[in-house]
């Protein structure tokens, strides 16, 4: 999220195939991160189905628009190593849960709060 400035909706959106990577000895590093979804945590009492979360299009865009956003070569790195780490398939999601399910809003505040030194 740091090098992307995507909000944390459109992160625990995100699937492998979102993300397009160079190929490793391309001199360009750049990647691109495609958001076309946002699934953001309302709770299960608002939702129709008992979700958490609820699947809708980009803030502030048409409900099918993609956005692209450029990823620096820093962040091409992060994600080509945590993709072959956690041997991730381009169905499966970028970020996952314990359990591999979606990435609760808790965990990416603490790891908000710890960044900025919060306690």
């Amino acid at each position: 999220m740091y090098y992307a400035g995507p909000r944390p909706e459109e992160v625990v959106a995100m699937h492998v195939a979102d993300v397009r990577l160079p190929w490793e000895d391309a001199e360009d590093q750049w990647c691109e991160l495609l958001f076309h979804t946002a699934q953001p945590e309302v709770g299960k009492n608002w939702t129709d189905d008992g979700e958490i979360h609820e699947e809708r299009g980009l803030k502030g865009r048409a409900s099918d628009d993609t956005r692209v956003v450029p990823g620096h070569p820093s962040l091409t790195r992060i994600l080509r190593d945590h993709i072959e780490k956690a041997n991730l398939k381009p169905g499966d999601r970028l970020f996952q849960g314990e359990k591999g399910d979606m990435l609760a809003g808790s965990v990416i505040r603490r790891a908000w709060r710890s960044a900025r030194g919060e306690r």
